[in-house]
């Protein structure tokens, strides 16, 4: 089963906060927890549907797969609005957050191109997440990390084993339009596919991916494997672009974006943050390239 409705219940104990494209979730239990922070502008709203469920009770932890804009934004508010609220994420994330040059770009990309509303509140992280640390909720129910690179060098997925349900936002690449993944890899191709390859050995009945579509049953179970394999086939095409194009990155842009962005209709990522990841990403494929034809002795040595 496909989900692309409003956020609403997932399991019982389980909740999506906000608009689907940009939502935050809420496992609750005797210490409840909250992965996520979406953007600023809907800082309240995930705060009131929170309230809304927990009543009196407050979350422990407000875990954050990266700090993208987009994922971190409403961060700084929710911790002023509930300041017992333990923000957790990687050593690198935790680090990101701290120079002015990545909270200026949060900061520019949460306005949405509008000067005059609120944009980001700058936050420090409270505990650092290594591979394999765990984080009890409720007796017989835990929250896994794992550490998942490639998208960027911070990006980490959430497991819940009782449930059978992974957080790994674009871990996993996002959906697009019809069958469509998009892949993300920013940081590194290799790195990202050997991340994909360690989640597809998890066991998974809901898959949450943090950008408007849930996967449950035998959708959930497949993802994974559809993900892999349209990461290698879009790699093939970035290759395939650049040396059409004599390895000229804008003219391999406009091409993808084209026929990837450009025929999307309706809510979608907005185009300065969707144009940033796809540079990054040909420049991994073209990195790799280099790196393969020096290894082959083909550099013109």
């Amino acid at each position: 089963m496909i989900l692309r409705s409003d956020p609403a219940k997932i399991a019982e104990n389980f909740h999506c906060l906000g608009p689907a494209p940009v939502p935050s979730f809420l496992l609750d239990g005797e210490r409840p927890v909250m992965f996520e922070a979406g953007i600023y502008l809907y800082g309240q709203h995930y705060y009131d549907q929170l309230v809304h469920i927990l009543g009196e009770r407050r979350p422990e932890y407000l875990l954050l797969t990266h700090v993208h804009f987009d994922h971190c934004g409403a961060a700084g508010y929710l911790k002023r609005m509930m300041p017992g609220l333990a923000i957790g994420t990687s050593i690198e994330g935790s680090e990101i957050v701290k120079k002015q040059s990545a909270i200026d770009l949060i900061t520019r990309l949460n306005r949405f191109g509008k000067d005059d509303v609120p944009a980001f509140e700058p936050f420090t992280v409270d505990r650092v997440l290594e591979d394999g640390d765990e984080i009890r909720v409720s007796p017989g129910l835990t929250v896994r990390v794992i550490r998942t690179p490639g998208h960027t060098r911070d990006m980490t997925t959430y497991y819940i084993p009782e449930l059978k349900a992974m957080i790994p936002s674009e871990s996993v690449g996002v959906p697009g339009r019809d069958d469509y993944i998009m892949s993300e890899f920013l940081i590194d191709y290799d790195v990202y596919m050997n991340s994909l390859r360690r989640l597809a050995e998890y066991e998974v009945d809901i898959l949450l991916i943090s950008h408007g579509v849930y996967y449950t049953g035998p959708d959930a179970r497949a993802y994974i494997p559809r993900s892999i394999d349209a990461t290698g086939r879009f790699r093939e095409w970035v290759e395939r672009l650049l040396r059409e194009y004599d390895g000229d990155h804008e003219a391999v842009l406009r091409a993808i974006k084209r026929d990837e962005y450009d025929v999307l209709e309706g809510e979608k990522q907005p185009e300065p943050a969707y144009l940033l990841n796809l540079k990054a990403k040909i420049g991994a494929v073209q990195r790799r390239m280099t790196a393969k034809m020096v290894g082959c002795g083909l550099n013109g040595a």
